[in-house]
């Protein structure tokens, strides 16, 4: 069942833990399109492991209130404020596409606690060079509009609402076929489908979806700092799909070089492939965790 924490604002915000209660804590940034239901993805793999998984819901989604922000770093309150309710000293991060943002400003703001950084098919800056190449021109037409008139973003979200509230199912089915082969394969699975319908549920029907996506997309062009300003003290581990269509390996690419310090996996896959690999993706973290203390050279390239 998920949980709801006042925030020093006096805002709701509902989070979800999975995985080992007694483990190292994770905290998971789902999606643009997405709750922390996206933490299921990796659950049982992280659970296995003897990690924590805490998987807030971003504002607008599902019950945690909307608010408006003009950074990613205006979301770091709200992690300090969950972690303190939850006698949380140090963990690890998992940002997984629109959520990596908002794990690299913890990464930013708070590198003293953070132990790991984990980045799953992220959207990096849109505004680096090159980083939409390989996009299908409709999407990255779609990406850098309502990145720009976030009244256009909200007017296209309506739309969307409308039409799942009156055929989830058909809706879904819909935004499947536009998805890479892996991706359309991964989603014939029922309770991979079933997830994402509950994904849409929380961002247009129970949460302020049209709000939230706009300003997602704005956070996207410009996260309020750049990749190149975390601190080298950490590395960063980034997996991305090389059939993603939804965020290009370009921008896996840029993103990997441009961050201070990197391992990065380029693997077959789209963009939802952490379902296919989270084995992989949760023995690295661990590796990861375990190292941490020592440190290791980055700028890893696989």
């Amino acid at each position: 069942m998920s949980q709801i924490l006042e925030t020093r604002s006096g805002r709701p915000l509902e989070f979800q833990e999975y995985g080992d209660p007694d483990g190292h804590p994770i905290l998971f940034f789902h999606g643009l399109i997405g709750s922390h239901l996206q933490a299921a993805y990796v659950a049982d793999e992280a659970g296995h492991a003897g990690f924590r998984v805490i998987a807030p819901n971003r504002p607008g989604v599902g019950r945690s209130a909307f608010v408006e922000r003009n950074s990613a770093l205006e979301a770091v309150p709200d992690v300090e404020d969950l972690t303190a309710s939850l006698g949380v000293d140090d963990f690890s991060v998992i940002g997984i596409s629109g959520g990596t943002p908002y794990a690299l400003a913890c990464l930013l703001r708070l590198a003293p606690r953070i132990r790991t950084v984990t980045i799953l098919s992220g959207m990096g800056p849109t505004r680096l060079p090159g980083a939409l190449r390989g996009m299908e021109r409709r999407r990255r037409l779609a990406v850098e509009i309502g990145s720009r008139y976030p009244n256009l973003a909200r007017q296209e979200v309506r739309k969307w609402a409308e039409r799942f509230k009156a055929d989830p199912r058909g809706f879904l089915r819909y935004l499947v076929s536009t998805w890479c082969e892996p991706d359309r394969r991964l989603f014939e699975r029922e309770d991979v489908f079933n997830l994402f319908l509950g994904d849409l549920e929380q961002v247009l029907v129970q949460g302020s979806g049209p709000e939230t996506f706009a300003q997602d997309l704005a956070l996207y062009r410009n996260y309020g700092f750049s990749p190149a300003e975390l601190p080298s003290s950490h590395l960063v581990t980034l997996w991305h799909g090389l059939d993603d269509v939804i965020v290009p390996p370009a921008m896996g690419w840029k993103m990997a070089t441009t961050l201070p310090r990197c391992e990065a996996h380029f693997v077959p896959g789209g963009h939802f492939v952490a379902i296919s690999i989270a084995d992989r993706i949760i023995a690295g973290l661990r590796k990861s965790r375990d190292e941490s203390l020592a440190g290791r050279p980055g700028g890893v390239i696989s």
